[in-house]
């Protein structure tokens, strides 16, 4: 059963011309504006020269062009770009809109049998995007981890922009949680109101804080419906210098969660601190989160692999 308070504690805390010319130099041979000199001139000129070309030039050439130009283009831009474009935000720094990424990690999971963080595995791996219970759109990822056979396994939904806030928001989850290696419970779990849990990126570094108070309202197939209410404030730490695992150094941003979860079903209450790394273009590299009731480390991560981001 602490399996699942270590799931929830975890989730609880997840994380805009120059115009032609025109001439008509036709020749003005008007006898009526003949010259009017009073001139006698009595040279009796009898040369009729009946020269009768009246021009009939019957050019009928009417430039009966019918070039009307109708441009039937009917091209109406339907766009049948099968892109939903769901309008969902991007965030270099959480990485979540990248198509195909894969982030492996060292992990240790608090293993219930054994009262102690257990080591293990885990990975977090684009799902791209989907839709919650409720319709709206969101970015789908898996979360998956495994310390001495106690973990988790499932996908979480984030959506942007909630309430008039912007950045990143869990709205839902959908797990198998593990203990002594077997399933143990499948809760699915609509957050109310949905957690910011990341700044927009233009804020990362100056985002200050924010606090959240919500309900994650659960059911499940063996121990039916049950809730877990959570309140926190997240801080904006500003930037470390991070080593990874493979000796490149980068720049991370700090984000630290402070926060408290009830579950119903057991009655308990945690208390917790959870500090969180990120790299531009990489997403999550490092995680502690720890019980500050017990002074356990409940999760850790550290990158030790990743496929489908450049940092």
């Amino acid at each position: 059963m602490r399996t699942i308070i270590t799931l929830l504690a975890t989730t609880a805390s997840l994380s805009g011309c120059t115009g032609g010319s025109y001439s008509n130099d036709e020749a003005f041979d008007d006898p009526a504006k003949d010259d009017t000199s009073t001139e006698t001139d009595t040279d009796t000129d009898t040369d009729t020269d009946t020269d009768t070309d009246s021009d009939s030039d019957t050019d009928t050439d009417a430039d009966a062009d019918t070039d009307a130009d109708s441009d039937s283009d009917t091209d109406s831009d339907s766009d049948s770009d099968s892109d939903t474009d769901t309008d969902l935000c991007e965030n270099s720094w959480f990485a979540v809109h990248e198509p195909s990424y894969y982030r492996e990690y060292d992990m240790t999971v608090y293993d219930f049998v054994s009262n102690s963080g257990a080591a293990g595995t885990g990975y977090l791996e684009a799902y791209g995007q989907g839709y919650t219970g409720t319709g709206e759109p969101a970015w789908v990822y898996i979360d998956s981890a495994d310390g001495n056979g106690s973990g988790w396994d499932g996908e979480v939904y984030l959506t942007c922009d909630y309430g008039g806030e912007e950045g990143l928001f869990i709205a839902e989850w959908d797990m198998s949680i593990l203990a002594m290696g077997s399933p143990m419970a499948a809760p699915y779990a609509e957050i109310s109101p949905p957690r910011k849990v990341f700044p927009p990126a233009y804020e990362v570094g100056g985002a200050g804080s924010w606090t959240y108070s919500d309900t994650a309202n659960m059911t499940d197939p063996s121990f039916g419906s049950f809730t877990a209410e959570s309140s926190g404030t997240f801080v904006d730490g500003g930037f470390e210098e991070i080593t990874l695992y493979d000796g490149s150094k980068h720049d991370a941003f700090k984000l630290t969660n402070t926060y408290t979860v009830t579950i119903s079903l057991m009655g308990q209450t945690i208390n917790g601190v959870q500090e969180l790394w990120y790299v531009e273009n990489l997403g999550l590299v490092k995680e502690i989160n720890t019980n500050t009731d017990t002074a356990t480390v409940i999760i850790s991560r550290d990158l030790t692999s990743y496929s489908g981001l450049t940092p």
